[in-house]
């Protein structure tokens, strides 16, 4: 199945009409002032600074209030999209595929004018746009910064830097939505037939972002060598070898936990074969079937709703700091030249071989045997005593591993 056949299929009995445009942009306009954080981002040119996040929630929010359906509803109708492009991570997207196929529609609609055609069609990227932001933003600001250096950021931006001459991010997005509709893609969004090309200008709209958001991280890390190496140094500790690392602060924890969330954003961050490889050669009572299967239904459960995210993101919290906790306790200091491979074998330790006395490891186990239970259960899957004590060590190890290397 092609792309539109699945999407003309998913949207049977909508109407890509004013009344929908008007849905979309009630919609646009909330998601810009959902919160301080989000009012401030789009109202200004500052970047990093704050703590935004764009999740599954946010996906079934989306697909809820325009048209009545379900994350689930959505993505499985992706899943009968038998072209290749669906495979990579930008163009493969239901949230991606959807806003092109809204422009596709609203630009075919020969019910409407002109004038309307493109108007409603650039809603649509708007919230592409909106949306890519906020994932490139917490995707290279992992940790974010202060209000000041994202100030002294912006000004050491030179006027080659869109947004130095736009008044803000909200006018960064429409700018990309109104520069794309006059690009070369706009034969191939009104077709929609020619899936390789499709995938193209999905990934060119995506890239103007990334590339924007990427280079001007890449400044501020050249603001940070200028006047932070100093500064640095109270904050560096140094372990019996020499090798220096981050002293064990409140906000060295909560850097690692909020990482970790980012993983439950996008199926892409969560999956990924290399990492599920070297875990698989770890445990090799794990397979990587069995591992790469437990984590699309635990992704697929975190989609499902807010209270199932919350669950699986307290989850992925609680090992990050039983790890971290572990790992000081026992003089392993994370620096950039600590080999992973010795902090994982550490690890291992922890997760197969913890005594009796240590409740809080035993503890998560617990958490985590119920909750792939309960995952299990609800995708009508079984899973034996041993794969399931199997897959909650591996679990443990595999977003350990991610948090390090993402």
């Amino acid at each position: 199945m092609k792309i539109k056949e699945a999407m003309d299929t998913l949207f049977e009995g909508v109407r890509f009409d004013t009344t929908l445009y008007k849905k979309l942009l009630y919609s646009n306009i909330e998601f810009l002032t959902r919160d301080q954080e989000h009012t401030q981002l789009f109202a200004g040119r500052n970047i990093g600074c704050y703590f935004i996040k764009y999740t599954m929630y946010d996906k079934n929010i989306f697909y809820e209030t325009l048209f009545d359906l379900s994350y689930d509803d959505v993505v499985d109708s992706v899943k009968q999209i038998a072209s290749k492009v669906v495979s990579f991570s930008v163009a493969g997207d239901d949230n991606n595929l959807v806003c092109f196929y809204m422009a596709h529609r609203f630009m075919t609609n020969p019910q409407l004018n002109e004038k309307q055609q493109v108007e409603y069609a650039k809603e649509a990227l708007n919230y592409f746009n909106y949306r890519t932001l906020v994932l490139m933003s917490r995707k290279y600001f992992v940790y974010p910064i202060s209000e000041q250096k994202a100030t002294s950021l912006l000004e050491r931006l030179s006027n080659k830097y869109l947004i130095k001459t736009l008044r803000n991010w909200n006018e960064y997005c429409q700018y990309r939505s109104t520069e794309f509709l006059q690009s070369k893609f706009v034969p191939t969004v009104k077709d929609f037939k020619d899936d390789d090309e499709l995938g193209k200008a999905i990934a060119d709209l995506w890239s103007r972002t990334n590339d924007a958001i990427k280079n001007i991280f890449n400044e501020f890390t050249l603001l940070m060598a200028d006047d932070d190496v100093i500064k640095s140094r109270g904050s560096i500790v140094t372990d019996m070898e020499g090798n220096e690392g981050v002293a064990d602060r409140i906000d060295t924890m909560s850097g690692y936990v909020n990482k970790v969330e980012n993983l439950l954003i996008d199926k892409g961050n969560l999956i990924r074969k290399d990492c599920i490889h070297a875990v698989s050669d770890i445990l090799p009572n794990l397979s990587q079937k069995s591992l790469e299967e437990g984590l699309i239904y635990i992704f697929d459960h975190a989609a499902s709703g807010r209270e199932a995210y919350n669950k699986v993101v307290k989850h992925f919290r609680d090992i990050i700091l039983n790890a971290i906790d572990y790992l000081q306790r026992n003089d392993v200091f994370i620096t950039q030249k600590t080999d992973i491979v010795a902090v994982m074998n550490a690890l291992v330790g922890n997760v197969l071989y913890a005594r009796g006395t240590e409740v809080d490891i035993h503890q998560l186990k617990l958490d985590g045997e119920k909750l792939i239970k309960q995952i299990y259960k609800e995708q009508k899957k079984p899973i034996s005593d041993r794969n399931l004590k199997s897959l909650r060590n591996g679990l443990y190890l595999y977003v350990v591993l991610l948090s390090l290397v993402s």
